[in-house]
């Protein structure tokens, strides 16, 4: 492969007069374009898209910076497609200085009456907008935007991140017509160059520029390289998935060494060893390990001599549980440090975490820290440590031979779980200064919801009964975060009645909210309208006794999916429904009981029924029995949904008996 560099930054659409425009003159012949063979569906298409990324010395700046400009012309097909005309270009702050844009320019096209009219974009248009103290936000609409609009932009980003050259992305989520790119890479910088995505690339050239770069009084040659991709489909995203960047056809560039003309030269790609030394020697992360003398007082008021290495490692992860909240700040240094977080009973991930492992530590728990990069944040780097795509940490304890995944940052998550932003594929655990090496992350407890309801039909056209609900897993801790937003069972209550349309309340229970170690359970007597007028004088009645939580929407509809399905953990869901009929009613017709499984086993269905004495008996149960699904599984399970929901569809008969 060849070496080169470059490296992502967040790419959006902005335009420079100061800049030579890539784009033929648009006039009334050139303004329609054809997406339909591309998609027929779209709301907007990207008609060209081009971006050339450079290096050079900036006087104003004293400095070397990365030149980063784009242009981009898309027609706006639709109403829907009119938040297109909508951007928002984040500027980083890269050691002590902010990225800047010198230059924004956009312009609206319309075809009026046969003429082409353009309105320009205005400085009076532009806000900006700070986010973080890190990050600005320069935010703007173009104006005069109709149906058949379309929009040209252009912009200039200079950036002192050379580090982090450019990824360019091909893919979005509204189709392409044609995308380019273009990187000019001095000779003293050398980068790995990766194409990801599902997509071929149609055309690609390299060219040597001679003498293109000046750096310390020496000229450099530079090679530069041009990426062709058209028709790109729009990415679709769709349940359970990873994040998008993960799987968008993109060009990425990994920095591997520099030269600095003068006989230096700096490598950044390292080994683990390497990054493994800088962890555990960093007072931010293995420094606060070393801390155990904060726990020196709390122990003993946790735990007894005799308890059992678990109960002990238990007990510590209860008491950091709930002694310190999280602050939703990600990161896997402690910001704060093991002993502050400690006193102000608050701290970000690898406050929380950090202390959790320490006090582990000091109960004489085998324990380490494992870096994670959350499902968001993309997965990192698995050829080479790249330390900046990770932004949380866990604990690693290991007893009796047996390892527990740890996150004391959630206060309802049960020892040994993860909460679902933490199953990102891999982690990468620290066991000494020369010793790491990837974990699995994953949740062994099955997500699970049953749903179970006793009770009777009513002349009256109401079902009154028993609905019972139990959660585990991660179903239980969303669950169990649900019900604790609110500041009573009252006002809890309040909300089920709000959301169950047709159905009345008369009393609810909640068990085990806070004994994580048991299955949820909420408990209602109802009064649900299943019909909304008196059935006494019906000669025939049809009814579906899955009234609740019944699957109506496949959450798999794409043609071809290219990325694969990651549910978090397995998953399984119960219908258990007991129904006694009007005694004046007799079974007519019912559906037929139905078993169906995936190859291997990785899915199965049942459906089952009875009518006995009077008491109609449903029982389904849905059995996902991987974490993940690849690419290939995605049809089947496409279609195991789909049948799914055409057999809850199907009815009961019953019939009035003769009188």
């Amino acid at each position: 492969m060849a070496k080169y560099i470059v490296f992502f930054i967040l790419l959006i659409p902005v335009l420079s007069l100061a800049q030579e425009s890539p784009f033929k003159p648009l006039n009334a012949g050139t303004y329609h374009v054809n997406y339909q063979s591309l998609d027929s569906q779209a709301n907007a298409i990207v008609m060209e898209e081009y971006g050339k990324s450079r290096i050079e010395v900036i006087e104003a700046d004293r400095g070397v910076r990365l030149i980063h400009d784009y242009h981009v012309r898309i027609k706006i097909i639709n109403q829907e497609g009119f938040g297109k005309a909508n951007f928002t270009l984040p500027l980083y702050k890269i050691g002590d200085s902010f990225e800047y844009i010198q230059d924004l320019n956009g312009l609206t096209y319309n075809l009026e009456n046969g003429k082409l009219v353009t309105k320009e974009l205005t400085k009076k248009q532009i806000f900006n907008e700070k986010y973080s103290e890190r990050v600005q936000l320069s935010k703007f609409t173009f104006p005069d935007i109709k149906e058949g609009s379309v929009i040209e932009l252009h912009y200039r980003l200079i950036s002192p991140d050379l580090f982090n050259y450019r990824q360019w992305q091909f893919q979005d989520d509204i189709p392409k017509l044609h995308s380019q790119y273009i990187a000019e890479i001095p000779g003293n910088y050398t980068y790995n160059v990766t194409l990801v995505g599902p997509y071929k690339l149609t055309d690609q050239k390299s060219k040597l520029l001679k003498e293109c770069f000046l750096f310390n009084g020496m000229r450099t040659d530079c090679s530069q390289l041009t990426y062709v991709l058209k028709d790109i489909p729009a990415f679709v995203e769709e349940d359970y998935m990873l994040a998008p960047k993960n799987y968008l056809s993109a060009i990425q560039f990994e920095l591997v060494s520099f030269q600095d003309g003068r006989g230096g030269n700096y490598k950044y790609t390292k080994e683990w060893k390497d990054v493994d030394r800088e962890l555990l020697t960093d007072k931010e992360f293995g420094g606060q390990l070393k801390k155990t003398n904060e726990f020196k007082d709390i122990l003993p008021t946790l735990i007894k001599p005799e308890d059992t290495q678990l109960a002990k490692a238990k007990a510590v992860y209860n008491y950091v549980k709930n002694q310190l909240k999280w602050n939703n700040m990600y990161g896997f240094y402690s910001r704060a440090g093991v002993e502050e977080s400690l006193k102000s009973r608050a701290g970000s991930i690898g406050d929380i975490n950090l202390t959790l492992a320490t006090g582990l530590l000091a109960a004489g728990i085998e324990t380490y820290p494992v870096l994670l990069s959350t499902r968001q944040n993309g997965l990192p780097n698995s050829l080479h440590p790249v330390i900046s795509d990770f932004n949380y940490v866990i604990a690693l304890a290991i007893i009796d031979g047996k390892q527990y995944l740890l996150d004391a940052s959630e206060k309802y998550l049960p020892f040994g779980e993860l909460p679902l932003r933490a199953i990102n594929h891999n982690g990468r655990v620290v066991y000494s200064k020369k010793s790491s090496d990837w974990l699995p992350m994953v949740n062994t407890t099955v997500s699970k919801t049953i749903n179970a309801f006793n009770g009777e039909l009513n002349l009256d056209g109401n079902l009154t009964g028993q609905l019972n609900f139990e959660y585990a897993g991660l179903d239980a801790l969303n669950k169990r975060n649900e019900i604790k937003k609110y500041a009573s069972e009252e006002e809890y209550l309040e909300f089920l009645q709000e959301r169950m349309t047709n159905m009345t309340i008369n009393k609810m229970e909640l068990i085990n909210v806070d004994d994580l170690d048991k299955l949820l359970s909420v408990k209602l007597e109802i009064t649900y309208n299943l019909f909304s007028d008196s059935i006494g004088n019906s000669k025939e009645i049809n009814l579906n006794p899955l009234f609740v939580n019944r699957t109506t929407k496949n959450p798999f509809n794409l043609d071809e999916r290219n990325y694969p399905v990651d549910l978090g953990s397995q998953k399984e869901e119960s219908h258990i429904v007991i129904i006694k009929m009007p005694k004046e009613y007799s079974l007519k017709e019912k559906p037929k009981d139905a078993s169906m499984a995936l190859p291997e086993k990785a899915a199965r269905y049942v459906y089952q029924s009875s009518f006995t004495a009077n008491v109609l008996s449903v029982k389904q149960n849905i059995y996902l029995n991987k974490n993940i699904y690849n690419v290939d599984e995605y049809f089947h399970l496409k279609e195991f949904f789909s049948r799914i929901i055409q057999q809850q569809k199907l009815e009961f008969s019953f019939t009035k008996n003769n009188e």
